[in-house]
């Protein structure tokens, strides 16, 4: 098994990754009241750290719990900043050459209207949600300033900033944000708080060594969303989000790293599964195009899916059906820099190390089967429900309408 590419180091401005596998940011629902990591936060990332990715995303942190879309969603403040730092000494305890990036987040319009305050950036035709004002913009992105600080802080080699999957940072550049403002209709309005929040993100940090760089949607898949032409397209056009890639560049950046889709909305889009294994083709393209474009380390979607090759993709040749041979072959051919995996690190937390040492028949290869997701929707803690007891015991429980964990 080839894995030359793979274990291959590569430079993210002036850090190191270690390899090109990357542990993409994925909610798992487990803090406390305050947002706080617990004890099960901590032992997922310790795991994670073990499995030796190049690169380990700490995942998606609210801002505040005023606007959040999870009910024990992990947050990053002065408050929470102390437990967020044993976080990242554990994790560097276990294992201190891969680097540790946190996804800073506004859940926006997804906000959940059950313990939060919903918002958005533009009308949406429902008077319950509170349309954001120029100055709550304008303060969100001074929040975001200070959770990249409080990151640098607290250990982490950078941030994550959110432009992915339906989220605030999202939500401002499609094209259906129609607001009469400095914020709203034209491109170079869309992405104004991106540009203006970058400016504040790296004056507040005040390190070219600490890393900055963004997840974001290629394409979501609704009318009017990103990577379409107007406020009521549906179809994709390559213009603003290759755009968006270059100016992410010329703001510099340190890396890129393309997803699409919004979950609750165009799942099938974000990840692919065994009803349309086509999608993993789609997310290769979509990473093609921003690779051709930019310099800056380019990290690529969708191949959890791909397992040992058990798939269902349409390819007549098992063996160029598996994560190993399609992450060799984009890598080596440059379509991509790195490769993320989502749902396979909850299946399998020590898959980079695993694949790496070629140990690939001992590792637990994700089925698509869905229940994390199940798990996620449910407002419970999220963890793989095929090979870790506890998460299946909490899926029982789900099924049998049981009671929410943590209340």
């Amino acid at each position: 098994m080839n894995v030359e590419m793979l274990s291959s180091p590569i430079r993210i401005g002036s850090r190191v990754a270690p390899n090109r596998i990357v542990n993409q940011p994925m909610e798992c629902n487990d803090g406390d009241a305050s947002g706080n990591p617990t004890e099960l936060t901590f032992r997922r990332y310790r795991s994670l750290a073990e499995g030796g990715a190049g690169i380990i995303f700490v995942e998606s942190l609210t801002l505040s719990y005023e606007s959040r879309a999870r009910k024990n969603q992990l947050k990053i403040g002065e408050d929470t900043a102390t437990r967020l730092e044993k976080l990242v000494k554990k994790m560097r305890q276990s294992n201190s050459e891969s680097l540790i990036l946190i996804q800073i987040n506004h859940s926006g319009n997804l906000s959940q209207a059950a313990f939060s305050k919903v918002v958005s950036p533009y009308p949406t035709g429902d008077p319950s949600i509170h349309v954001l004002t120029e100055k709550e913009i304008d303060d969100i992105g001074t929040q975001f300033a200070k959770a990249a600080l409080i990151s640098k802080q607290v250990g982490a080699d950078g941030i994550d900033f959110k432009q992915c999957h339906g989220y605030l940072g999202g939500e401002i550049m499609r094209p259906a944000n129609t607001r009469e403002d400095q914020y709203g209709e034209t491109f170079e309005n869309r992405t104004r708080f991106f540009r203006e929040t970058t400016e504040k993100i790296k004056k507040a940090v005040g390190d070219d060594s600490f890393l900055t760089g963004v997840r974001y949607s290629f394409y979501e898949g609704i009318p009017g969303g990103f990577g379409t032409t107007g406020p009521r397209e549906v179809i994709e056009d390559f213009s603003e989000p290759l755009a968006f890639a270059k100016m992410v560049e010329e703001m510099g950046m340190d890396y890129i790293n393309v997803s699409a889709g919004i979950p609750p909305i165009t799942p099938e889009i974000v990840r692919p599964t065994k009803d349309f294994p086509e999608g993993v083709y789609r997310h290769f393209g979509w990473t093609k195009a921003v690779k051709d474009l930019l310099k800056i380390p380019v990290i690529g979607s969708g191949y959890s899916y791909l397992r040992n090759g058990k798939n269902n993709l349409k390819e007549p040749d098992p063996p160029k059906k598996s994560f190993t041979y399609w992450a060799e072959k984009n890598l080596k051919d440059g379509l991509v820099d790195l490769v993320g995996i989502g749902r396979q690190s909850y299946a399998d937390p020590l898959f980079a190390k695993k694949i790496l040492s070629g140990e690939i028949h001992s590792i637990d290869f994700c089925t698509a089967c869905g229940g994390c997701s199940l798990l996620l929707r449910s407002q419970r803690q999220v963890g793989c429900t095929v090979y870790d007891d506890y998460y299946r015991k909490v899926l029982r429980r789900v099924k049998r309408g049981g009671k929410r964990e943590g209340t």
